[in-house]
């Protein structure tokens, strides 16, 4: 008989193969998460904000910095981006990190879970956050957010290990029995995000809000303070400099800078809570949910199956009532202390509030888990799968609307028609830097070279032989100047009846005048009812007198 092999000779085998197992699950959550954000990643143009951003990163590193901070941003997030600046495709490789931390969003979201609840919970957290139009939308955008978001719940991560093991957060960090690299991941998740956007500073004091909560709740008091009051010093210390900076480079006081929010009201308050916790289809320029196939009974299934799941989260934590003070305060404090703020200045719109959507999800998935154990066994894997096949029907539509503008279109249509001694009318200011970014080096010069005048100014070049296009459509945000069809072909009515209308995408409006020698009276024109996205936008009758 074959004698036995020592059991000492197995055990590093075995302990091997239980860490590979328990590592397969986190990797494919994190790989299935990058690859929805993978989907058609550069197809959509940058819009003004991603314009800026592939701006500053072509930048020499003194200016790339101080541009970043005379703009209210750090430039921690637009130097890690510099490398990629020169690598192809800017609408690819720009926006290739932000996919990549929004998938470590979806990761995070479930080791946080899983701690928590298990991992059955931990899967359907992963998938509400995963599966999030709004998440997705901001992993496709070369902005800060989803690595803000990161870093947040890397800090949430830490809270949560120091809640569950309350006497050993208040050891010195000396002790080996501490939680040391509890304390570790909130600090520096914490300083990190400090150091990407200001959006951590709500973060800090919801940290200060759930420590309190923790020290009324836990023994060690007296440790557990100086522990807190030691990491509140040293994420001071990682970032308040960052925040000198700021103060002395700013063009203007930051709020001052957020003048272009629109004001608060029930109908901005339903976008903003409905894209970023409730799966709604948000449109990042004009502050309105898209309108897409996605049937209303879906909506509302999903709408009030995840606000019910969040309820019975909560619920469920309710014995434990310093984890529940640690996800609970996670998700309701920002969007509360916004909407606070924004009862003297507006501040609530969906990416300030985006990082709090995690813990939303986290609760729903903690509700829906403990939902799903009081199904029979066999029902509940098919239960789950309802769940993710629901989500992904209400995702798939993102993929299709037009969520930005076409700007890349309408360089093309310029580029091609604006012949050199044209003018060119811009309905947003801003849409001169974003057709600049879009349209050939050698058509720059000939289609913007006459661009920055009035209707006035217009006008007057009809009157000297020359032809006007009229540009209508709107490059980034702005309260005063959303899109509204009916207003932007009332003001150019002095200019006669369009020659040609042609549509970039299904949002910017090209509009040709040829030129005359006739003074056209205002009061002539009647106010034309044009719906946006209309096809009846694209035929104007003729003027009733010229």
């Amino acid at each position: 008989m074959m004698k036995a092999q020592p059991a000492r000779t197995l055990r590093p085998l075995h302990i091997r193969a239980v860490m590979t197992h328990a590592a397969a699950l986190p990797v494919a959550v994190f790989a299935l998460a990058l690859l929805v954000r993978l989907v058609d990643l550069g197809a959509r143009p940058f819009w003004l904000d991603e314009i800026f951003t592939w701006q500053r990163v072509n930048m020499s590193f003194g200016d790339l910095v101080k541009d970043s901070f005379a703009n209210h941003h750090m430039p921690s997030f637009f130097l890690l981006l510099s490398p990629l600046a020169g690598l192809g495709d800017p609408q690819f490789w720009l926006r290739l990190p932000s996919a990549v931390f929004g998938a470590l969003c979806v990761l995070l979201v479930f080791l946080i879970t899983a701690r928590v609840a298990g991992r059955a919970a931990a899967l359907l957290a992963a998938l509400i956050i995963g599966l999030s139009p709004s998440a997705l939308a901001f992993s496709q955008e070369a902005r800060s957010y989803t690595l803000e978001m990161c870093l947040i719940l890397t800090a949430l991560y830490g809270m949560v290990q120091l809640a569950m093991n309350l006497p050993a957060a208040g050891l010195a960090w000396s002790d080996k029995r501490s939680l040391r690299g509890a304390w570790a991941a909130l600090i520096l998740g914490t300083a990190g995000a400090l150091d990407v956007l200001g959006d951590g500073v709500p973060w800090l004091l919801t940290v200060n809000v759930i420590g309190f909560v923790m020290l009324r709740q836990g023994a060690a008091r007296q440790g557990f303070l100086k522990n807190l009051l030691m990491a509140d010093a040293l994420m001071v210390v990682f970032s308040a400099p960052f925040y000198v900076l700021m103060e002395i480079h700013q063009d203007k006081k930051f709020i001052d800078s957020v003048t272009w929010i629109p004001p608060v009201d029930m109908a901005r308050l339903w976008y903003d809570f409905s894209s970023v916790y409730l799966m709604r289809i948000a449109d990042t320029v004009s502050f309105r949910l898209m309108d897409v196939s996605t049937p209303l009974p879906v909506l509302l299934l999903i709408e009030g199956g995840l606000l019910l799941a969040a309820m019975l989260g909560a619920w469920r934590l309710r014995a434990r009532p310093v984890l529940l003070a640690v996800i609970g305060l996670s998700f309701i404090l920002l969007p509360a202390v916004l909407l606070v703020i924004s009862l003297w200045r507006s501040m609530l719109i969906p990416r300030y509030i985006l990082w709090s959507a995690a813990p939303f999800a986290i609760l729903a998935g903690i509700g829906l888990g403990f939902a799903l154990q009081a199904l029979p066994k066999r029902v509940q894997w098919a239960a789950a799968g309802a769940m993710a096949a629901l989500l992904l029907f209400n995702l798939l539509p993102y993929y299709h609307v037009e969520t930005k503008p076409r700007w890349d279109i309408a360089a093309k249509i310029l580029a091609s028609e604006v012949a050199p001694g044209d003018v060119v009318l811009l309905s947003d200011p801003w849409d001169d830097t974003i057709l600049r970014a879009y349209l050939p080096a050698g058509a720059q010069d000939i289609v913007l070279g006459d661009s920055d005048g009035d209707l006035t100014h217009a006008r007057q070049a009809q009157l000297q032989g020359k032809r006007v296009w009229v540009v209508i459509g709107h490059a980034g945000q702005d309260s005063n100047t959303t899109h509204h069809l009916p207003d932007n072909f009332a003001k150019i009515a002095p200019l006669g009846t369009p020659a040609k209308i042609e549509l970039a995408g299904t949002r910017i409006y090209i509009t040709l005048f040829n030129p005359t020698n006739q003074h056209l009276a205002e009061n002539c024109f009647q106010q034309q009812d044009f719906d946006d996205g209309s096809p009846n936008a694209l035929v104007l009758p003729p003027l009733p007198c010229s």
